[in-house]
């Protein structure tokens, strides 16, 4: 997460007030969330508790962090100073943090390196570390492995294995589709109609183009290449550094001239011997084919900033908050080179020279939203009443025991 400050959002329990992205769509950029039960690929998520004899600490990972949370967690014995003690490193939030840690009777430390605290809130650049982590007594603002789905390359390539193994399960013998007979052998995993979980046929597996947008890696040359190779002047593309927020280096292709330029300016890098060495490479981009026709509110874009955390594996514990939209000042045009039409978050919408007087538009409550859609869209478009929380809102089912 970034740690630029979000003005104009409103003051509600669960909305940040801080902007992570610049573009609709996943974009925690490199942060995780405070857990004491990471569930992130590469962590395990249940550890023995530190001491077997406490009944407590015996108990389930949720009940853990509701005891450190409300009880205030146990004094520390670290040197002749007693805790619990928790660590800021950063800005991101931080007076939210320490005022609350203040309240508890919690002690700052100002050292990072020191593994005793209760709780350390730490950005990217003032890493934790799991390797002493304990879990059931220690809480972290982080995740492991978070770059897998906080980044735009992690995430890229995340997804692009995860077609790999469908693509690859579907034509496996004895697979989805050597069960369904012979009349549907010459279809794939991702051509099966869709079905509910109370059907024996599996169900139909999105494809990655259908909800992702076609994506090129800068830092990549064979794709690099290949991108410069099918652009012509019927196209835009959007181009984005792989870890940033706010919309801090993203720009549009519109025109053969500015691939020109890009192009020259990736080769040029590339030669110059100075990013040969380690640690010294320039930020990596992706390039994105641009949704030009994407839906609108009163003509503007828009995105939904939904919040789900997954507290607890076992047992399942998950909690959702709807969150609020997000709307550009400026109707939507394609053909146009501002930004702050383009892109939703606060700090491109602060640099309309209209933003002070009509900021309080560019946020909407799911209750607005809801309203909008119901007196806007609801009878023209057969949806039904309240479809932001009914069909919108996210459903979680629990898993089979739970």
């Amino acid at each position: 997460m970034g740690s630029g400050q979000e003005e104009g959002l409103p003051s509600q329990p669960g909305q940040p007030d801080q902007d992570a992205g610049g573009h609709c769509g996943p974009d925690l950029e490199e942060a995780g969330r405070a857990s004491a039960t990471p569930t992130t690929p590469g962590l395990p998520t249940s550890c023995p508790p530190a001491d077997p004899d406490d009944a407590e600490a015996a108990g389930p990972p949720a009940a853990l962090l509701e005891r450190l949370l409300l009880a205030g967690g146990k004094p520390s014995s670290h040197g002749t100073q007693h805790g619990p003690f928790f660590y800021i490193g950063g800005n991101n939030g931080a007076s939210i943090i320490s005022s609350y840690c203040k309240r508890k009777g919690w002690k700052r430390i100002e050292d990072s390196g020191r593994e005793d605290y209760m709780l350390k809130w730490c950005e990217v650049q003032s890493r934790g570390s799991y390797s002493s982590f304990r879990e059931g007594q220690q809480l972290l603002y982080q995740l492991p492995n978070s770059k897998l789905l906080t980044t735009k390359i992690g995430l890229l390539s995340t997804l692009r294995g995860r077609a790999r193994a469908i693509s690859k399960a579907s034509k496996t013998p004895g697979g989805p589709q050597a069960r369904l007979g012979k009349d549907a052998a010459v279809a794939t995993l991702e051509d099966l109609p869709w079905t509910s979980p109370a059907h024996l046929r599996p169900q139909r597996v999105l494809r990655m183009e259908e909800f992702f947008p076609e994506t090129y890696r800068l830092d990549v040359k064979d794709e690099r290449e290949a991108f410069f190779t099918l652009f012509d002047d019927t196209q835009m593309w959007i181009c984005k550094p792989t870890a940033s927020n706010q919309g801090k280096g993203i720009f549009l292709l519109q025109s053969q001239e500015e691939v020109a330029a890009l192009q020259a300016k990736t080769q040029s890098i590339q030669d110059d011997p100075v990013y040969k060495l380690p640690l010294r490479g320039p930020q990596a981009r992706v390039v994105q084919r641009y949704i030009q026709n994407p839906l609108l509110l009163d003509g503007r874009k828009f995105d939904v900033r939904s919040y789900l955390l997954i507290a607890c594996a076992t047992p399942y514990m998950v909690f959702f908050g709807h969150g609020y939209t997000r709307l550009t000042l400026s109707p939507y045009d394609p053909r146009s080179s501002d930004l702050s039409g383009h892109l939703t978050n606060q700090f491109m919408q602060k640099k309309n020279p209209l933003y002070m007087l009509l900021k309080e538009d560019t946020v909407w409550s799911m209750e607005h939203l809801n309203s909008h859609i119901n007196d806007t869209f609801r009878k023209a478009r057969g949806l039904p009443r309240d479809w932001v929380f009914t069909t919108l809102t996210v459903r979680q089912r629990l898993p089979p025991g739970c």
